[in-house]
């Protein structure tokens, strides 16, 4: 079983108080000036050179946010002071505003919505255009050119063809 890190990475223990690791610091340093420089946590963590644990060398991108994310380093509860207040909220800054994953939206509110989609309604001549296309993208040596045209004018009536749907 792999032990957790009991001192967060940058501090070691000297006489019983939370002392600066001054190699892990820097790297902490390091991590935030990366990470408000435009870097991921993906390539930040591949450019780690010093081990996160004992034994464990390599970092990926949890450790790298997990230290973004750790109040200690701006001095909190009796650690010494890491990185500065303004860089950590740019940190968090930056990394909110990359967060791609979004809530989603209450059921309520969805029901609420008014919902509207288009549709086209298929006529002979695009039926025909269609399998027109297919046969010619089938073919052993299909004329791009003239694939293209069909293509393009099937897209004119399917739009022309457009109705509004509400779901």
């Amino acid at each position: 079983m792999l032990k957790n890190r009991n001192i967060p990475f940058g501090y070691c223990m000297v006489n019983g108080k939370y002392a600066l690791n001054v190699p892990e610091a820097e790297a902490v340093r390091k991590i935030f000036s990366d990470y408000i420089g435009g870097k991921s946590l993906k390539t930040i963590a591949a450019e780690m050179t010093i081990p996160y644990n004992m034994g464990k060398s390599v970092w990926n991108k949890n450790m790298v946010c997990r230290v973004l994310e750790n109040e200690k380093y701006i001095g909190e509860n009796g650690y010494p002071k890491i990185v500065s207040a303004d860089d950590f909220k740019q940190a968090a800054r930056i990394k909110s505003e990359r967060n791609t994953y979004r809530k989603p939206v209450p059921q309520d509110i969805v029901q609420s919505i008014e919902i509207t989609a288009t549709e086209y309604e298929s006529t002979d001549e695009i039926h025909r255009m269609t399998n027109e296309i297919n046969r010619l993208l089938d073919s052993e040596n299909p004329d791009k050119a003239k694939a293209e045209a069909l293509i393009i004018r099937c897209a004119q009536l399917k739009y022309a063809a457009i109705r509004e749907v509400k779901l």
